[in-house]
This record gives C-alpha cells, structure tokens and sequence, in this order.
C-alpha cells in the first residue's frame, strides 16, 4: 500500500470515529414479574432533550402505533427473559429509551446523551427501569484516566473473640 493510500485510510478512519458509534447495543433485563407478568414495548427514538423532559406519557405511547422520522426502533419486551439489540445511532441529538409499562410507576424511559454510547444494560422491575448501566467512555487524553487502586481492597477486621475462662 503506498504512504498516500495509507494517510487517507488513516485520515477516514479518524473522521469516522470522531463521528461517535455508529450503533449502539442495548440489552434489557425483565424480570418474570416486569409488567405483572404482561409483554409491553419499547421505543427507542431520536429526541432533543428540552422536548424529552417535557413528554407526556401518552405522547411517546402515541409512536408506537404511528411512528414518526424520530422513531430508531420498537420492539416487545417479554417478562423474564433478556433481550439484546443493536441499534443505528443517529448522526446527532440524544436517544430516548422508553418502556411502556402497564400502569408505571417511576422512571419509565431514560435518556442517552451525546455522544451516544456503545452499549447499554437496562434492568426492569415491576413497575420501572430498575437501574441502567453506560459503561464509561474511553478518556481523550492521555493521562485522563482515573488511575487504578493499588493492591486488593481492605478486608474488614473481625472483632477479637472474647476469651474463655480457664483458656
């Protein structure tokens, strides 16, 4: 290959990944009693995060059965099972994973700022999104990256046992 063939490579290469992910792996927890044991969906979609935090739960519910440009991917969540997919990142704005549970009770949809991330665990509960998990981003700078614990962490100490009388 020769150096000229070679830079340009390199150099779209780099625009590339400077571009952010291109996809991004989500894989989803439920639970058997997610839902009191019902399917429900999940909507994955393009939003500007002022408009996300101003959503009403009937218009994201809308989408599912009339989907609009916004909508990336729906999908059926089954109770007690894990679910992967692998999703088309938009080019720019966030993404909101929402989950359209029965009669919700807290967090029902989170979003993924830009840059998107790679990967995503999600894990439901009855009623919510039990927690998420964004594995950290790779530092953009040498030296970035919080350094390391040394050595194992610290057991606690056991109380001493009393002693026994004629011991």
């Amino acid at each position: 290959m020769s150096a000229r063939v070679f830079r340009w490579t390199a150099l779209a290469a780099l625009l590339l990944g400077a571009c952010g992910p291109s996809s991004i792996n989500l894989s989803i927890k439920s639970p058997p009693g997610t839902n009191l044991g019902r399917p429900m969906y999940m909507l994955v979609r393009q939003v500007d995060p002022k408009q996300y935090a101003n959503e009403a739960y009937s218009e994201v519910a809308a989408k599912v059965g009339a989907p609009d440009t916004t909508v990336l991917q729906t999908a059926v969540i089954y109770p007690g099972t894990i679910q992967r997919f692998k999703l088309k990142a938009p080019k720019e704005g966030a993404v909101a994973v929402s989950f359209l549970f029965t009669a919700p009770d807290g967090n029902w949809q989170m979003l993924l700022s830009p840059p998107s991330p790679t990967a995503v665990d999600v894990e439901l509960t009855v009623s919510r999104i039990l927690s998420d998990t964004v594995p950290p981003a790779i530092p953009s700078e040498p030296g970035a990256a919080p350094e390391a614990p040394k050595g194992p962490p610290e057991a606690p100490k056991m109380p001493e046992m009393p002693k026994l009388p004629g011991a």
